[in-house]
């Protein structure tokens, strides 16, 4: 991997990281991934505006519940 470092930003503006995999990853690989990004996600709350992925669909015991409209 080259850099992977962000820096300090002010209000309003917008890094993005981008990770590429190449080769085999295996079940524990993936689920050593899977939990870093839920722990970013977790640690950084909003500030982590998406992760977007090859497009599985997230699993439903990490889906934030919608709100019930009024």
């Amino acid at each position: 991997m080259s850099g992977g470092y962000i820096k300090p930003q002010k209000h309003g503006e917008h890094q993005m990281v981008v990770f590429t995999f190449a080769g085999q990853l295996k079940g524990t690989h993936a689920k050593k991934w899977n939990d870093a990004v839920l722990e970013l996600k977790r640690h950084f709350g909003s500030s982590v505006m998406g992760v977007t992925m090859k497009g599985h669909p997230t699993p439903p015991n990490l889906r934030v519940p919608k709100k019930k409209k009024t």
